[in-house]
């Protein structure tokens, strides 16, 4: 049966199953039959992703995934993968939330998340002051040139201090980065860190600045209306700005360390090197509003090198234009005509705007009806750590000196976990004075920006709070600072990769490996020479570092040896991810092989899979969980400027290195998927 049948028909069985057999005071999918239906989704899913007349010692990512694409096209978008799935998901169960109406019982921070959404619903109000709007909001830092024209008071004009009350007042960093983070050499207290912005494209990569003037072309007539000719002038000499700042950046793919992109340093010290262009002192003096003493991190000097040069070669009115532009990006909301598109863009503008808060209810609704997930979850994690202190404390990890290697495991066992449930937050008291009206959707804007500015300058005061990587909560990650991994709790939706009723096999292989990456990033490249506590200490004896270095220059070549669209990858300094990755896979494979050693009576398997072993199924769905369809047009982009390899990369060379893998399916020594050379980090 195809796979939409049987999802059909499990959509349509369920709802009489539920009322027939399941236990009215459990989860609704608690029986039998209810079980077996979802073994076979799942079964049907995966199969479906499958193309089984590929053999899978000859490519195993056409193996698992390739009918990926032709299900999951990616059309209109940049790329299709689980966490595009996962993402639609979590869109719908907010959907729910939000827009139920208001309940007696509900908090008032929920209400106000809620009339947040209201006002973003309402079309007409919004399309009808739109642009007013934001040229009001330019209005109050002296306005764009491109719209005022000879009115505008280009003497008046001073950059440094218009970003710094920009920042103050609504929390947004344009041109300098300025940023409050744990120190580095100890996390106990906050530090100002200034200097690049990280969320710019490298300067170097023409495609994407090109693509970048055609899309500002429009967007400055649609939105600002803006004369054709204007516009154009306009966009090519933003972006051409633009780009000239962006070569001063730190390339993600050198691999850079923090220890190697940051020097302590006074704020008189820096205005030595760069005053009058760019001063540092009257900068964070119009942020914070006193003078700030402290030492602070310069962050990437090349970056305010070349700032500096380019400040100097620039119109004012361009910088301007360019400042403006990047302010309204927080206040913009295209009104779709489409009520149920336009649905969609308020749930994502509600995400954007409470990232904490709706992943607390989320995790609230897990607790509720799936807290055996939240046990589960925790006991795998467990069973990681074990398999990986086992890795590290073999003799294939003797190459490390005992002191090295005692620091290794004291750093592994030091490391916690936490799904990102924001439990123990406060937000009454977060968000207590934040006023937001149904009716206002502009004016709710401003008043969330203006509490983030305002927070944002608190935040030099106060110790490092964990919860600040609420930007990444869609993103597993390891802060290596606190050296814990996070989990976002949107991967533990029931019935995606996670359910009760799904084998151990897709458990460890999904989840289990994404966990067991995050906690190989602990031991990358750039991130191996935090200590236990999550501070930059390097415990790396000299023979250490050189062997991994070593290793790490075999990864290096030999994924630059891999081809994406018709052209090598970079041979990229930063091999972080395919650190993670190596390491991650074989963590997460013995932690489940361990398992599967003390409970051979446990069946693992799907229906309609009864040919695939359990261990072949480990494998088959953590390469599933690389699926991925990237738009021919922006293949070239993805391969060259991503520290993460293309996906069906990924799962070729991580497995291709894992003898286990080729025992598992039986590979002839010698084909793709066992190569006589392989490279291992640990």
């Amino acid at each position: 049966m195809e796979f939409s049948a049987i999802i059909l028909t499990a959509l349509m069985l369920l709802p009489l199953l539920v009322g027939v057999q399941a236990k009215v005071e459990g989860n609704r999918f608690d029986s039998p039959v209810a079980h077996q239906i979802m073994r076979l989704a799942k079964s049907a899913e995966m199969r479906n992703y499958m193309r089984p007349q590929v053999q899978a010692c000859d490519d195993f990512y056409l193996y698992s995934c390739g009918n990926w694409a032709h299900i999951n096209p990616a059309n209109a978008a940049v790329k299709t993968n689980i966490f595009h799935v996962l993402s639609k998901a979590y869109n719908r169960k907010l959907l729910s939330i939000l827009g139920n109406s208001k309940e007696s019982n509900d908090t008032e921070t929920e209400r106000k998340v809620k009339y947040f959404y209201e006002s973003c619903l309402q079309r007409h109000e919004i399309r009808q002051n739109y642009r007013v709007n934001l040229l009001s909001i330019m209005e109050e830092f002296g306005g764009m040139p491109a719209l005022k024209g000879p009115v505008w008071d280009e003497e008046s004009f001073d950059w440094v201090q218009v970003v710094a009350e920009i920042l103050r007042k609504y929390g947004k960093n344009i041109i300098i980065g300025t940023d409050v983070n744990a120190d580095l050499n100890n996390n106990e207290i906050n530090r100002l860190y200034i200097g690049q912005i990280d969320d710019m494209i490298p300067g170097s990569n023409k495609e994407y600045y090109s693509r970048l003037a055609h899309a500002w072309q429009f967007e400055l007539q649609s939105v600002l209306g803006l004369a054709p000719a204007n516009a154009l002038i306009t966009a090519r000499e933003m972006v051409d700005f633009a780009q000239k700042i962006a070569l001063g950046m730190a390339d993600p793919l050198e691999g850079l360390g923090m220890e190697d992109k940051t020097r302590l340093r006074l704020l008189d010290s820096m205005n030595e090197n760069y005053a009058p262009v760019i001063n540092f002192t009257h900068h964070v003096y119009t942020w914070l509003g006193y003078e700030y003493k402290l030492p602070v991190y310069e962050y990437v000097e090349n970056y305010i090198r070349n700032l500096r040069l380019v400040m100097l070669e620039t119109p004012r009115t361009t910088v301007a234009n360019y400042v403006m532009w990047m302010l309204l990006q927080d206040f913009r909301l295209d009104v779709e005509e489409s009520e149920e598109r336009h649905k969609k863009k308020c749930i994502e503008a509600t995400r954007k705007y409470f990232p904490k808060y709706l992943d607390s209810l989320i995790y609230q609704d897990l607790v509720r009806n799936n807290p055996q997930i939240i046990a589960e979850v925790t006991e795998i994690w467990t069973h990681l750590k074990a398999s990986f202190e086992n890795i590290l404390k073999e003799s294939t990890t003797d190459w490390m000196q005992e002191k090295t290697r005692d620091k290794a495991v004291e750093k592994l066992s030091a490391m916690t976990f936490e799904i990102n449930g924001y439990a123990e937050v406060n937000f009454t008291k977060e968000l207590g004075a934040l006023t937001i009206n149904s009716g206002q959707y502009f004016e709710n804007v401003i008043n969330v920006l203006k509490l983030k500015g305002q927070n944002y300058r608190l935040k030099i005061q106060e110790p490092p709070h964990l919860e600040e990587y609420e930007l990444l909560s869609f993103t597993p990650a390891y802060a290596a600072e606190y050296n814990r991994v996070l989990l976002p709790v949107a991967f533990l939706q029931p019935r995606f990769l996670w359910d009760n009723v799904y084998p151990k096999a897709l458990k460890y292989g999904t989840v289990g490996f994404t966990i067991a990456h995050e906690m190989a990033h602990g031991f990358d490249d750039t991130i191996r020479k935090y200590d236990a506590k999550g501070n930059l200490n390097n415990w790396w004896d000299r023979n250490a570092s050189l062997v991994f270095e070593t290793r790490k220059e075999c990864l290096r070549q030999q994924y630059g040896a891999h081809k994406f669209g018709g052209q090598f990858l970079p041979k990229a300094q930063a091999q972080g991810e395919n650190i993670a990755d190596n390491v991650g896979i074989r963590i997460a494979y013995e932690a489940y092989d361990n398992w599967l050693s003390h409970h051979h009576q446990t069946p693992e398997h799907l229906p309609n899979m009864d040919t695939i072993t359990a261990r072949q199924l480990f494998f088959i769905s953590s390469a599933q969980m690389w699926c991925t369809d990237i738009n021919s047009r922006w293949q070239h982009l993805v391969a060259t400027t991503d520290v993460h390899p293309p996906e069906e990369v990924r799962v070729r060379a991580m497995l291709a290195n894992f003898d286990v893998f080729a025992e598992t399916f039986s590979c002839k020594l010698g084909s793709q998927m066992h190569p006589h050379r392989k490279c291992v980090v640990f």
